[in-house]
């Protein structure tokens, strides 16, 4: 089976005002290019969807940490297309060889670039289905109306610059129906499964323990599963607050890196191994369930478990919606201002850079970040000015 071209618009007004992931703020339509890519490529593949069902189903999976997706995800709603690892190349040239190797055996890849020559860096998905040239034609999920015939990548998003330094990040998947066995495989230092990482960096074998960790409800948006100790290493998988996970290495080491700046080696409930940060798990009170779910065969897709049947009427209410507080940049950062970073380390990769006075909405619950307010050593979750997450030094805000 080849690949067929299916267009859709993250700005279609069907789902352009639909959140995205589990995000209250964020929408397709404003954020939705990643899905939106996702759902042109499961649909040329003949597995139809849109990127309403695409948001909804991963949403349902654990396919986010709030508005970000997880690639690794898209292989959980549809078994038939396997995630093969994603390669960040920000800092690096892009891995133009095996984009064309790969684009050459009929496997599409999605890719990332900064969409406009503004000061910071405004993401973008798009799914590149072929070579012409020196360029590559595209699927491009942000005009609407969809655009029709063939568009050049390199055209509109290079900006005069080669195309090995405008590719940012590439995500690979393989998709089994079209029979081809001649794939490459992703360059070095990509991921290509939960069990997996570099050759040169090999997953240690896991050491049985009955130490249980889950993750700590403060992390509303989730914590990943990466393939390394490193908060640079790929992440194929999304754990939620309350997630249990057995701890898959000494566990005399494990408990005392519990609640630090370390990384601990952990199992999921469904099987899935990496590592996740220690800062972020406690010692769970009770043994983490055991997945019984069996792997769906290649070629068909899972069945859902039936709902049980309560014993009686339910009658409680849902729980009212977390509050949302905001925090200020306190003045005394001075011109320099204050960094947003990926994680709660002031060694962490920077989000942006916000001046005194700015607004910041905290996304984790406001009874956890409202004493951590003005306090030094401390770190809150936010939301950047430039509707990216990450963490801020807590002693350089203040409460609204």
């Amino acid at each position: 089976m080849a690949f067929n071209l299916v267009r859709y618009s993250q700005q279609d007004p069907q789902w352009k005002n639909d959140n995205l992931g589990t995000s209250t703020d964020d929408t397709l339509g404003a954020f939705g290019c990643a899905v939106t890519s996702v759902a042109m490529y499961l649909s040329g593949w003949g597995y139809p969807e849109t990127p309403k069902t695409v948001n909804k189903k991963l949403a349902a999976s654990g396919g986010f940490l709030e508005a970000l997706i997880v690639w690794g995800a898209v292989s959980s709603i549809h078994p038939q297309i396997k995630f093969k690892g994603l390669t960040i190349s920000r800092t690096t040239e892009a891995p133009l060889a095996q984009i064309d190797a790969s684009l050459a055996a009929g496997q599409p890849v999605l890719v990332e670039m900064d969409r406009s020559t503004q000061s910071g860096f405004q993401t973008h998905w798009v799914v590149l289905y072929a070579k012409k040239g020196g360029d590559y034609l595209m699927l491009d999920p942000w005009p609407y109306p969809v655009e029709s015939g063939e568009n050049l990548f390199g055209a509109r998003y290079a900006f005069g610059k080669p195309l090995k330094n405008v590719i940012t990040a590439v995500a690979w998947y393989e998709a089994s129906a079209t029979g081809s066995g001649t794939t490459p495989p992703p360059p070095s230092g990509t991921s290509s499964g939960p069990t997996t990482t570099t050759p040169s960096t090999p997953m240690p074998t896991p050491v049985e323990t009955d130490l249980i960790v889950q993750v700590v409800a403060s992390a509303t948006a989730g914590i990943r599963l990466h393939i390394a100790a490193s908060q640079d290493s790929p992440a194929n998988f999304a754990e939620m607050p309350g997630a249990q996970l057995r701890v898959i290495e000494d566990k005399a080491g494990a408990l005392a890196k519990i609640g630090s700046q370390q990384w601990i080696y952990v199992r999921d409930p469904q099987g899935n191994q990496g590592y996740v940060a220690a800062w972020y798990v406690e010692k769970a009170a009770s043994a983490a369930p055991t997945s019984t779910t069996p792997a769906p065969a290649t070629g068909s897709a899972p069945e859902p478990a039936p709902a049980p049947t309560p014993s009686t009427p339910s009658t409680s209410t849902p729980p009212p919606a977390p509050e949302r507080i905001q925090v200020i940049v306190s003045s005394s950062v001075g011109a320099a201002g204050l960094a947003v970073r990926q994680q709660p380390s002031p060694g962490a990769a920077l989000v942006n850079m916000e001046k005194a006075g700015a607004r910041l909405t905290v996304i984790e619950p406001a009874s956890s970040a409202t004493p951590k307010i003005g306090v030094a050593g401390q770190w809150i979750a936010v939301k950047a000015t430039n509707n990216k997450q990450g963490y801020v030094a807590a002693q350089y805000v203040k409460a609204k």
